[in-house]
């Protein structure tokens, strides 16, 4: 995945990392290289910690359990574990705990 494809250009991907490197240094308190290293790292492992938010589409891992829905729309955000997403299917819209989209790799992004 190149952060690039999913929000449109090399400009939009190098805002939104930094964005998201500003965002570290301020609500984490980490020095800005190891925000950026973070960031880079996260962004190559597709790390929903760092990456997820709302407007999102993840689909469900080749290798993740075939019982989970295949996709989640991401819509927002309950807290900084929970998020709330559609899976499209009979589940509807539900809350999911952050970490269950480790089982899911980023497929698109909307971006408004």
């Amino acid at each position: 995945m190149r952060l690039a494809d999913l929000l449109g250009s090399e400009v939009a991907a190098a805002q939104w990392q930094n964005a998201r490197v500003h965002r570290l240094v301020i609500w984490d308190r980490l020095d800005p290289t190891t925000a950026l290293d973070l960031v880079e790292h996260a962004v190559a492992e597709q790390d929903p910690a760092i990456l997820a938010e709302p407007g999102q589409v993840w689909t469900r891992r080749v290798d993740a359990d075939p019982e989970l829905p295949a996709a989640l729309y991401l819509t927002h955000w309950l807290d900084r574990e929970h998020l709330v997403a559609e899976d499209g299917g009979p589940t509807g819209t539900g809350v999911i705990l952050l970490a269950a989209l480790y089982s899911y790799e980023l497929d698109y992004w909307k971006r408004s």
